[in-house]
């Protein structure tokens, strides 16, 4: 299919009809799932009465069914097709989100967020291989920058939308406090509000299928004195150890944000959807500046310096005491700490095959997957134990890690696949 579009006018490298067709699709996905849900999920399992304890494990299920997902997803997906994986995936996340509000009990919770992961892990895994079908591999960096600004952008509108949201469900429904929680953060406010962010979530499949359709690759039959192929598993492992160090980082983070700013300075959701918003949009940004650090001193290296320069604002958000601390310091290490996808999807595609693309996003995800659960299954115990200010510095040292691993791993690799 990249040949097809190549030819097409477009008015900045990596773009064309398709590729923005993809990104209403993620747009509208981000805004849904990782905007309004993100900021809300956790004050809605507060709100039924649950502690950090059940909070850490209801939040690192989604890992565990992205984990179960991942190779059978990446050893199908050529045969299944990506974009039909995609429409899976995406009605399969506003379904599970539908169940999160339908049914709160703790079984059904659980049950809904393993859903969520399955799901949510099978449409990542095909991303990256399906939006380097859509334009040419020299244009691949700009069109990951470029997909990264739209869904970036797109989860700070929905964060927010997702910290007004439930005050205006409570005003409009006219609901009730209780001695515990005012209207907009009663738990039925927040069930509204995520019945919402599913809708949305289902809105983001149907420019979906306004793009071509991608055909199904048959298994082909082998010669009888033909060998299979064999799956290089010691180098996508290897080539994933960057990914262990993402999750970590990103599982002790990402699912807390809001815990941390609300309990560490007292805000109400909409500020703290504010603040949030201000990350996302930062994350947007930032990682704009990727082609450029790539021209000059490559892949590998860029995000050697780059992970550098996010572990120092995290090490700066551990040490602030104050929110006109936190605000600048957690705008740094976000912003900078997301440049990471931008730039090591391409850079990984770039030193393997085509047909190894979709295994290696598998064993990727999977080695992700398990980092980001190891981390988040853990807070429940590791908050009470160091604190937001100790889980910070252990995020930082990880961001590092993460920086030495892909300079170690793929520095040598891209310089000699480059030459």
């Amino acid at each position: 299919m990249a040949h097809e579009v190549t030819s097409q006018r477009r008015v900045l490298p990596g773009l064309n009809r398709n590729v923005l067709i993809f990104f209403v699709h993620s747009g509208l996905i981000h805004i849904g799932l990782l905007g309004i849900s993100d900021v809300l999920l956790n004050f809605y399992y507060v709100s039924l009465g649950y502690g950090p304890g059940v909070v850490g494990i209801l939040q690192s299920l989604p890992r565990l069914g992205g984990f179960i997902t991942g190779l059978p997803v990446g050893l199908v997906a050529n045969r299944l097709g990506k974009r039909r994986i995609l429409i899976i995936s995406n009605i399969g996340i506003a379904a599970s989100l539908l169940l999160l509000v339908l049914f709160p009990n703790l079984l059904l919770l659980g049950l809904s967020r393993f859903l969520l992961g399955f799901f949510y892990g099978a449409g990542q895994i095909v991303t990256p291989p399906y939006m380097a079908t859509l334009t040419a591999k020299k244009e691949h960096t700009h069109q990951f920058a470029y997909h990264n600004l739209i869904s970036m952008t797109s989860v700070s509108l929905g964060s927010i939308i997702g910290g007004y949201l439930p005050l205006l469900v409570a005003q409009s429904m006219q609901l009730e406090g209780t001695a515990q929680f005012p209207p907009e953060q009663t738990t039925t406010a927040y069930m509204v509000a995520l019945a919402i962010a599913a809708v949305v979530v289902f809105l983001g499949t149907l420019p979906m299928f306004s793009l071509p359709y991608e055909q199904a690759t048959p298994a082909r039959e082998l010669a009888p004195d033909e060998k299979p192929d064999a799956v290089p598993w010691g180098t996508l492992l290897l080539y994933s150890v960057p990914l262990l160090f993402f999750g970590i980082t990103g599982g002790l983070t990402f699912p807390f944000y809001n815990l941390f700013f609300r309990e560490s300075f007292a805000l109400t959701d909409a500020t703290v959807g504010n603040i949030l918003a201000l990350g996302w949009l930062g994350m947007a940004l930032v990682p704009l500046l990727n082609p450029m650090l790539e021209r000059r001193i490559g892949r590998a290296w860029s995000l050697g310096v780059l992970m550098a320069i996010a572990a120092v604002g995290f090490f700066g958000l551990a040490a602030s005491g104050t929110l006109l601390a936190a605000v600048p310091f957690y705008l740094i290490g976000i912003a900078v700490r997301n440049t990471m996808q931008p730039l090591f999807q391409p850079l990984v595609m770039n030193v393997l095959p085509e047909k190894l693309h979709n295994i290696n996003s598998s064993v990727g995800l999977v080695v992700w997957n398990i980092g980001w659960f190891s981390s988040t299954a853990s807070y429940g115990w590791l908050l009470p134990a160091v604190g937001y200010s100790g889980m910070m510095v252990i995020v930082a040292v990880g961001v590092i890690g993460t920086g030495i691993s892909v300079v170690m791993i793929f520095s040598a690799r891209e310089q000699h696949r480059t030459n």
